[in-house]
């Protein structure tokens, strides 16, 4: 299939109204209407899309003697849906890329979804010229979209799946970059509408595909060190992967191996970017050039602790409060986090802002879609 055939099929998806797509939280309950609008399903129609409840023994699935199954060794499993969240300028796209150019040149087929400007053909240019030099990127079973589009949308989800499942091998791995760019509308400080987006991936991408799906996501607020977005982010996917740039100067970032599917947590992978030229000036002259990835030792975090304010011990203590009354609790929403802090009367968001940074900075904090994961160690 062609990229005009692919290109094709995602415009015929039907175009709907915005009472259709917020109807998207419950995909499955509604059908259209002769006006072209969606009224509920019968009960009876409902439970006949429902899956066979199948109970088996335990016995039988002791018996499989199941092992985790990897696209990439340690890194990445197969049939999950994942979250890569970071900052702005930690290279998240780039490990994105990575990891499935990695997949492609084992011959498994690959889709990229990519919403993030027209820097794709650079990226994938520099990454064949400096791991696969000798290998024909014709010959790589990868394809990509340039364009975002709306997965919020049934019918466009759909019109990808379909796409996906006409090439000459369904993908083993889908990358969707960025998830803000393929989800335009999405409320995401709404846990209900998180859910039923990430929903919609694992069912529609994930479940149909047989596939891997990771999303890029962005993490950032006005307060320094709080991602943004709903605990769905975090709580709802297979795994998660949070990417950090422990000194902006430096071009090193680390990438989180805490939340796995079927593996218990690992030390973070790290990566070193640097500039490759792509062997060709632009119509000013100047080289062309892009960014590749060198996996490299994870750095050990600095732990500063010297000169701590009053805010910061105010923090300090919340924190450990918090933990105390919630145990075996490892996860703080960013709301929640907000709240306590605003309870200890940290109001100004600059200096909220200060006394996260000075949580994560001695590790008690660890940055996480939608909120934190707690250290308590660190609190010690």
């Amino acid at each position: 299939m062609s990229v005009k055939d692919i290109e094709a099929m995602l415009s015929n998806a039907k175009r709907v109204d915005s009472q259709r797509e917020r109807e998207f939280a419950h995909p499955r309950t509604y059908e259209q209407n002769g006006n072209g609008g969606a009224h509920p399903k019968s009960e009876a129609d409902t439970r006949s899309l429902v899956k066979p409840i199948i109970f088996r023994t335990l016995a039988d699935i002791v018996a499989e003697k199941r092992e985790t199954r990897w696209l990439i060794q340690k890194v990445l499993e197969r049939e999950v849906l994942a979250v890569l969240a970071g900052p702005r300028s930690t290279f998240k796209s780039f490990i994105g890329l990575d990891w499935m150019m990695h997949i492609a040149l084992t011959g498994e087929p690959v889709v990229i979804l990519s919403g993030e400007g027209a820097g794709l053909d650079r990226r994938a240019g520099a990454w064949m010229r400096t791991f696969a030099p000798t290998v024909d990127l014709a010959s790589l079973p990868i394809v990509a979209l340039e364009r975002a589009v709306n997965l919020n949308v049934p019918e466009t989800l759909n019109a990808v799946a379909d796409a996906c499942l006409a090439l000459p091998r369904p993908p083993v791995a889908a990358l969707i970059d960025t998830l803000s760019k393929f989800s335009p509308g999405m409320k995401e400080n709404d846990n209900g509408e998180v859910s039923a987006f990430l929903a919609g991936l694992s069912d529609g991408l994930r479940d149909r595909l047989h596939c891997t799906v990771l999303a890029v996501a962005h993490t950032g607020h006005a307060e320094i060190g709080r991602p943004r977005g709903a605990y769905a982010l975090m709580a709802n996917p297979d795994a998660e992967y949070i990417v950090e740039r422990p000194n902006p100067a430096a071009m090193t970032v680390t990438v989180s191996r805490e939340r796995f599917k079927d593996t218990p947590a690992m030390p973070p992978l790290a990566y070193t970017a640097r500039v490759v030229d792509l062997g060709r000036p632009d119509k000013y002259g100047e080289a062309v050039t892009s960014l590749v990835l060198d996996a490299t030792d994870a750095p050990v975090p600095t732990i500063k602790r010297a000169g701590i304010g009053k805010n910061q011990e105010r923090a300090t203590t919340a924190l450990r409060e918090w933990v105390r009354t919630n145990p075996g609790n490892l996860y703080l929403s960013s709301i929640d986090l907000r709240g306590m802090l605003k309870v200890q009367g940290i109001k100004d968001s600059n200096r909220r802002g200060e006394a996260i940074d000075y949580l994560t900075n001695i590790r008690a904090l660890n940055p996480a879609a939608g909120g934190h994961t707690v250290n308590p160690d660190a609190l010690l």
